[in-house]
C-alpha cells in the first residue's frame, strides 16, 4: 500500500512540474520574393499551455500563441532564418538583459521574469518581410 501511494504521489507531481517547462518554438518560413520570411511559429510537444481536455487554456484558439511561466526560458529557432529581431509592442516579460536578437544559428533564447504575467503581444521582424504577431501568456502559478 505504501508503494502504492508512494507511486500515486510521484504521478501527480509529475503532472504538476509538466507545466513548469522551458518553451522551444520552431519558426516555420516560406518563400516570399525569394526570402525566407516565417509563415508561423510551431509550439513544442510539451506545450506548457495543454490542458487534460486538449484544450489550450488561456491560447485557445490564438494562432502561434505560447504560455510561459515565471523563470522559465523561451526559445525560438529557425532553420531557414537566420536573422531576425524580437520587439514587444508594451513591456517585455523578459530580464533586461535578454538582447533580443536570434544568433547566427538562428536561435534566440531569454528567461521569462519572475514577475512577469499576463498576455504580451510581440512582433518579429525578419529583414525584408512582413512583421509577423505572435503572442506569449505568462501563466503564475
Amino acid at each position: 500500500m505504501k508503494l502504492y501511494l508512494l507511486m500515486l504521489s510521484l504521478c501527480w507531481s509529475g503532472l504538476i512540474w509538466a507545466a513548469d517547462k522551458d518553451q522551444t518554438l520552431t519558426i516555420v518560413s516560406e518563400l516570399v520574393d525569394g526570402k525566407h520570411c516565417i509563415k508561423e511559429i510551431a509550439v513544442p510537444a510539451d506545450d506548457n499551455c495543454k490542458q487534460t481536455d486538449g484544450s489550450r487554456d488561456k491560447c485557445d484558439g490564438i494562432k502561434n500563441c505560447v504560455c510561459g511561466k515565471a523563470d522559465k526560458h523561451i526559445e525560438w529557432q529557425s532553420a531557414d532564418i537566420t536573422n531576425y529581431t524580437v520587439y514587444f509592442y508594451a513591456a517585455s516579460p523578459f530580464k533586461d538583459n535578454c538582447k533580443l536578437t536570434s544568433n547566427n544559428r538562428g536561435k534566440l533564447k531569454c528567461r521569462i521574469k519572475a514577475d512577469a504575467e499576463g498576455s504580451y503581444d510581440y512582433g518579429v521582424k525578419v529583414p525584408g518581410c512582413a512583421d509577423f504577431d505572435p503572442r506569449i501568456i505568462v501563466k503564475q502559478n
